[in-house]
């Protein structure tokens, strides 16, 4: 299929250090999973150092059950090294609103520190949260974890006024929020919107004469059920949340292979595409892939260009995997190499940012 983003996403951002030199896999566990609780107990001593005292916050295994809350472990070398949560909240909590995502347990053992291990788990927290439709991330943390504090602020977080939980008549309480991206897993009622951005992003192609890619027909509605099914089929939603932008991902040789990506044209320019693709980069890293690849033609300034502004470079045809390379054959098969195309890969291991 082509890659078909619907035209450049707007400037190269600023790259950010590398969270991602220390391989971590980050995966979801239930709450009274023993590797879990185990870090639990590890965090509860730590507040009784700090505060003088544990946390009597009542947490309950289904309020982190998917799709309402998820819990994450991280392991480093198959040894458990990090936890973090979070559980729906909305307006019937005082000081919250609906599409909240509640943090708690954030912890990273002592020894594993300074290591982006944090970040990690805070960036999959995020996307989990954003993938199961929540709007804002909230926590609670206190005056005597300034390291955490320091974390959340560079990752974008702001205090806020309002207070919730058992601690928020507390003066050590501090409470931060931030907005999460419009990016979720698609739903079935999406799949039949999937196809018409689909169609929508091809017309650019006629304007440059590339016509039998315009006509090309979407995935069909099987194809894109199956994705979803699988969760790897994501959207970008407008303010009304109607998706204006959609990713699918396959999996080829061990990698993750970015089977179609599209956003309207009258809302290219904005980044949609360049987010879509990092989302599901920080998904593949935490499941423990190494590679995200893919087949876009190489003269059309939104495709081969714009993803190597992304951090991917041209795969030589005698360099190609084994899938990769049948991926390729069918492309000719269908007549698509009557423009230059070629396939692209990018590394997941060396960097949590496009270059």
């Amino acid at each position: 299929m082509s890659t078909k983003p619907g035209g450049p996403d707007g400037p190269k951002r600023a790259g950010r250090p590398d969270l991602y030199a220390f391989r971590v896999l980050i995966e979801p566990r239930p709450l009274d999973d023993p590797d879990v609780q185990a870090l639990i107990e590890e965090v509860q001593l730590e507040y009784v150092r700090r505060y003088g005292g544990p946390d009597h916050t009542e947490l309950h295994p289904e309020e982190f059950a998917p799709p309402r809350g998820v819990f994450l472990l991280a392991s480093g070398e198959g040894v458990p090294v990090g936890i973090g949560g979070w559980r729906a909240r909305d307006s019937r909590h005082r000081g919250l609103r609906d599409g909240d995502a509640e943090i708690k347990r954030m912890y990273v053992r002592s020894d594993m520190r300074r290591r982006g291990v944090a970040r990690r788990v805070l960036d999959a927290l995020e996307r989990t949260a954003a993938d199961a439709g929540r709007r804002r991330m909230v926590l609670e943390t206190g005056t005597e974890q300034p390291e955490a504090i320091a974390m959340y602020a560079r990752a974008g977080y702001r205090p806020m006024a309002d207070r919730f939980g058992l601690w928020a008549e507390s003066e050590t309480s501090l409470y931060f929020c931030k907005d999460l991206p419009p990016i979720r897993l698609a739903t079935e009622e999406d799949l039949p919107v999937l196809q018409e951005i689909e169609r929508a992003a091809g017309r650019p192609f006629a304007e440059v004469g590339m016509g039998f890619v315009a006509d090309d027909e979407p995935p069909s509605l099987d194809t894109l059920r199956s994705y979803r099914r699988a969760g790897r089929c994501w959207v970008y939603s407008d303010d009304h949340l109607h998706p204006i932008g959609y990713l699918v991902a396959d999996l080829v040789d061990d990698g993750v292979h970015i089977e179609q990506a599209s956003v309207r044209p009258d809302h290219a320019r904005r980044g949609i595409g360049r987010l879509l693709l990092e989302h599901v980069a920080g998904w593949a890293r935490d499941a423990g892939f190494r590679t995200m690849t893919l087949t876009t033609f190489r003269d059309v300034p939104w495709n081969a260009p714009y993803y190597e502004r992304l951090g991917f470079r041209i795969v030589p045809d005698e360099s190609l995997s084994p899938e990769l390379a049948d991926v390729r054959a069918a492309e000719r098969e269908r007549g698509l190499d009557e423009w230059p195309r070629v396939a692209m890969r990018r590394d997941l291991h060396a960097s949590g940012s496009a270059p």
